[in-house]
Parts: structure tokens; C-alpha cells; sequence
């Protein structure tokens, strides 16, 4: 069942990224750029995110499981959506809605979900393999996302070349389907993210610096 994982959380980092688009036919057009700052000081933590997923915050605590959200905000123009997950983690409450769904060991939101992949890769590097699955609770539902262990992948990027492991999730038809790359040497943080839309199209980030806050 998800949440079954040994995570030991990355240390705190802001890493920038470069956008891509590409669309069925086209070649790929730059995009501007992305930013994903990650703080937390083992007790807490933060983060915030501006790229592909959208625009991004999420905070909370650091337990067992890993990362431990307990509100989530997404910020779709002047729309903001937030949800709040209870303190003993049995409930998560969607406020754009007034729905709620039942909450899980484990559980995290589209943000915290990438640092919750890196932490289960630095809790036990045998773990990343399969298949991995971790409850996500967006700004209106909570359900299961799996993600398929595929290849390592020499990626380029503003560091140099990097080797990261591939984590395809399993979409249902019709469903937008997120790839992420971890890489083993840089603390299993992602040094690319990509969002692949039903239409074929898709946006990219590649990382192009790593550096701790300031």
C-alpha cells in the first residue's frame, strides 16, 4: 500500500530549471524558465514552485513517512485553491469545494510529492525499482498516483550531463501524465520534469542550476 516507503528527506535547496513546449509536428520552442525552492530545517519545511505543474506552494511538518503537507495552495490566475490536510492525518479538506476525502499515511500534494520521490530514492535506493505509489491530493480530489521505474537516462543539463532514473506515472486515458528524473548523484532531486498532455503536446523543464538557499 503507498506510504510503506523508508524516506529521508533531501537537504534544503533552490533548484532553476528551462522550459520547453513541444507540440505534435513542431520542435521543441523554449518556454522560459522554472523555479522550484525547497527549504526545511528536519522538523519542518516549505516549498514552492513556479513551472510546469503550475504555481505551487506547500508546507508542513517532516515525520516517519517523509513529508507530512498540511496546506496546499494552487494559484490558477486570480483563482486560489487551497487544501488543508488535518493535523492526525484522517481527513484532507478541499476549501474551493467544501469536500473532504479521507486521508492516508503518506499522503502528499502535487508540490511536496516530487520531494517525497527524492526522499524515498535516499531512504533506500532499492526502493526506486517497478513500481512506486504514492497518494496525492490536489486542489479537488485525492487518489493514487503510480509511477513506473524506467531507465536510467544520461540527461543534459546546466551542470553538465547527469545520470537520473526515469519515473513514468501511469495515466488513465485521457489524463495528463507526469515523467519525473531523479538523480541518484545530486541527492535523487529532479533535474527534469515533464507534463505530457492527451493532445500529444508537452512541457518540459530541465534543471540548469542547484544551489542551497540563501
Amino acid at each position: 500500500m503507498p506510504g510503506r516507503y523508508r524516506v529521508r528527506i533531501p537537504d534544503a535547496a533552490v533548484l532553476a530549471y528551462a522550459r520547453s513546449v513541444e507540440r505534435p509536428g513542431m520542435v521543441p520552442a523554449a518556454a522560459g524558465t522554472a523555479r522550484l525552492d525547497w527549504r526545511t530545517d528536519g522538523r519542518q519545511y516549505r516549498i514552492d514552485m513556479d513551472g510546469v505543474l503550475g504555481r505551487l506552494h506547500s508546507e508542513g511538518t517532516v515525520g516517519d513517512a517523509g513529508i507530512v503537507p498540511r496546506r496546499a495552495v494552487e494559484t490558477r490566475g486570480r483563482a486560489v485553491l487551497v487544501t488543508e490536510f488535518d493535523d492526525d492525518g484522517n481527513r484532507v479538506l478541499f476549501r474551493a469545494s467544501g469536500r473532504e476525502a479521507p486521508g492516508s499515511v503518506g499522503i502528499q500534494d502535487p508540490a511536496s510529492l516530487l520531494l517525497q520521490l527524492a526522499g524515498i530514492g535516499l531512504g533506500e535506493p532499492d526502493q526506486v525499482q517497478d513500481r512506486i505509489d504514492v497518494v496525492v491530493a490536489d486542489s479537488a480530489q485525492a487518489r493514487v498516483a503510480r509511477f513506473q521505474v524506467m531507465e536510467t537516462e544520461d540527461i543534459d543539463t546546466g551542470l553538465g550531463t547527469i545520470a537520473a532514473v526515469r519515473l513514468a506515472q501511469v495515466a488513465a486515458p485521457g489524463q495528463p501524465r507526469l515523467d519525473v528524473w531523479l538523480s541518484p548523484g545530486h541527492g535523487w532531486l529532479p533535474v527534469r520534469i515533464r507534463l505530457s498532455s492527451p493532445d500529444g503536446s508537452t512541457a518540459t523543464e530541465t534543471l540548469t542550476a542547484l544551489d542551497p538557499p540563501r
